[in-house]
C-alpha cells in the first residue's frame, strides 16, 4: 500500500517520457501523462477483467472530491457493478434530461406565442379559428363568451359577464391551464371577492360555473371547480325570495300577459313556465325535437343546474301553448341562438305595458303616457311563476319528493347519486293535478285559456 496522497505530493508530480502512476492503495491511483495532464484513476478487477475508471482530472477535481468518487466507485465494484457502465447510464440520463428540458422549453415558447396570439381580447375581436382548442382559462373564457354567452345572454348580462371575467377570473386564473383550476382555488377566489362585494362574488361564481360546465362538456376539463361554493361562502348564495303569486295575482298575470305588447312567443313562453313549473331558460330553449308525444325531455346541455336530462309531462294546456311546428318553439330573430333569452322574458314583465287609463294630450291626439311595470303588481319575475307552480303542488296533495322531481332540483348527498328513479308516473300525476287547480283558478274569472 502506497503513501496517502497529499496536495503537495500531487503538485510535485512532474511529467515523464511515459505515463506513470502514483499509488495510494486499493486501486486509488494518480495518473501523470507526458503531456502534463494529471488525473485520479480507480483501477479495479471485475469478472476476472481489469478496468480503469477515471475519477476526475486534477486540479479541476480536488483530492477530497476524488476520494469520495473513489469510495462510491469501489462500492459499486463490490456489488458487481462496473462504475464505467454506471457513468454511461448517468451521462445518458443527464443527456435525456437536458433533451427533455430543451423540448419543454421549446413547447413553452410555442405555447407562450400561442397564448400571446390568441388572448382573450384578440379572440373576441378576431373570432376563434376553426377547430381551435383553448389552452388556458383566458382562452377558455373567450371561447365560452363567443360560443355560448353571445348566443344566449342579453346585452346587459353580457356586459356583466365581460366585466366579471376581466376583473376577477382573468387576474386569478387567466394564464392557468384549464385542468389546473381546482375547487379550493375557486373557493379561495370567491371568498376573497365576497369579503368586500357579495354581489360580485355571486356573479363570478355563476359565470365561472357556466364556463367550466362548457369546458367539461367539450372535454377541456374533467371537474367543475365552481360547484358547491355557497355552502362555504353563504354571502354568495342566491338571495332568498319566497315571492309567489296568489290566486288573484295568477289571474291578473295571465290576463295581462295576454294583453301585453310582447310577441306571441314571449306570451306563450311565460304562461308555459307557470303550467310546467320549469326554469325560464329551459323553457326559452324548448325545441320541437325535444318533444315526444306528451313528454318533453330537456337535454343535459340545456338543464341549468344539474347537468342531467330531465323529463317533463306536457298537459293539454301545455301542448296548446307549445303548438305544432319545427325548430325552436319560441324563436327569436334578434338572438344569435335562434331562441328567446331569459332576459327577454324578464324584460317583458319588468317593462309592463301602456295603460289605457293614463293619457296625455299631444296636439289633437290622446296618447298612452305611462307604463305599469310588473303588470301593475308587486314586482315579480318569470322564476316566480315557477315558484308559484311549485307552491301550489303542495296545495293539491303532491308530496315534496315528487314536487322536487317535477322542478328538477338536485337531490342532496348520496340520494342524489344513487336514487336515479325517474318518477315519470308521479310527475305526470302531479302536473295534471296542478293543471286542474290552475284551470279552476282561471275559470273563476272567466279567463280565456
Amino acid at each position: 500500500m502506497g503513501k496517502q496522497f497529499t496536495v503537495k505530493a500531487l503538485e510535485a508530480a512532474k511529467p515523464r517520457s511515459k505515463r506513470y502512476y502514483l499509488r495510494e492503495g486499493r486501486g486509488f491511483v494518480f495518473q501523470v501523462l507526458p503531456s502534463g495532464s494529471k488525473a485520479f484513476v480507480y483501477i479495479f478487477e471485475l469478472n476476472k477483467s481489469k478496468g480503469y475508471f477515471i475519477l476526475g482530472h486534477y486540479p479541476e477535481c480536488s483530492l477530497e472530491d476524488a476520494r469520495k468518487k473513489f469510495s462510491d466507485a469501489r462500492g459499486l465494484v463490490k456489488k458487481g457493478i462496473d462504475p464505467r457502465d454506471q457513468k454511461k447510464a448517468e451521462a445518458e440520463a443527464k443527456a435525456q434530461k437536458e433533451r427533455k428540458a430543451a423540448e419543454e422549453a421549446e413547447s413553452a415558447a410555442i405555447a407562450a406565442a400561442h397564448l400571446e396570439q390568441y388572448s382573450f381580447e384578440t379572440l373576441l375581436k378576431d373570432g376563434k379559428p376553426d377547430s381551435f382548442v383553448p389552452q388556458n382559462v383566458e382562452q377558455l373564457s373567450a371561447v365560452w363568451v363567443i360560443d355560448f354567452s353571445q348566443r344566449n345572454h342579453g346585452k346587459d348580462w353580457q356586459g356583466t359577464v365581460l366585466s366579471c371575467i376581466r376583473t376577477h377570473l382573468l387576474p386569478a386564473f387567466g394564464n392557468w391551464k384549464i385542468t389546473a383550476v381546482r375547487h379550493k382555488n375557486a373557493l379561495e377566489l370567491i371568498q376573497r371577492i365576497a369579503s368586500t362585494s357579495p354581489g360580485a362574488g355571486r356573479n363570478t361564481m355563476k359565470i365561472g360555473r357556466q364556463i367550466f360546465k362548457y369546458a367539461c362538456k367539450h372535454e377541456y376539463a374533467e371537474i367543475q371547480p365552481f360547484h358547491e361554493i355557497t355552502e362555504s361562502v353563504p354571502k354568495v348564495a342566491p338571495k332568498s325570495d319566497n315571492r309567489h303569486l296568489s290566486d288573484v295575482e295568477i289571474v291578473k298575470a295571465w290576463i295581462e300577459i295576454g294583453r301585453s305588447s310582447s310577441s306571441n312567443f314571449v306570451k306563450r313562453a311565460l304562461k308555459l313556465i307557470l303550467v310546467t313549473a320549469q326554469r325560464p331558460g329551459e323553457v326559452a330553449q324548448m325545441h320541437h325535437d325535444q318533444i315526444d308525444g306528451k313528454w318533453w325531455t330537456i337535454p343535459p346541455e340545456v338543464t341549468e343546474k344539474n347537468d342531467r336530462a330531465h323529463r317533463v309531462y306536457l298537459t293539454d294546456t301545455a301542448l296548446g301553448l307549445i303548438g305544432d311546428g319545427e325548430g325552436f318553439v319560441f324563436p327569436s330573430s334578434k338572438s344569435n341562438s335562434g331562441h328567446l333569452s331569459p332576459n327577454t322574458l324578464s324584460q317583458a314583465i319588468n317593462r309592463g305595458y301602456l295603460t289605457d287609463e293614463v293619457l296625455k294630450v299631444v296636439g289633437n291626439r290622446k296618447i298612452k303616457a305611462r307604463k305599469e311595470p310588473y303588470f301593475g303588481m308587486k314586482p315579480w319575475s318569470p322564476h316566480d311563476l315557477r315558484r308559484t307552480a311549485r307552491t301550489n303542488m303542495a296545495r293539491v296533495g303532491v308530496v315534496n319528493e315528487v314536487a322536487e322531481e317535477v322542478i328538477s332540483h338536485t337531490k342532496p348527498g348520496l340520494v342524489g347519486v344513487y336514487n336515479l328513479f325517474e318518477y315519470d308516473n308521479e310527475k305526470k300525476e302531479a302536473l295534471i293535478k296542478w293543471e286542474a287547480l290552475l284551470l279552476e283558478i282561471l275559470q273563476t274569472k272567466s279567463v280565456n285559456i
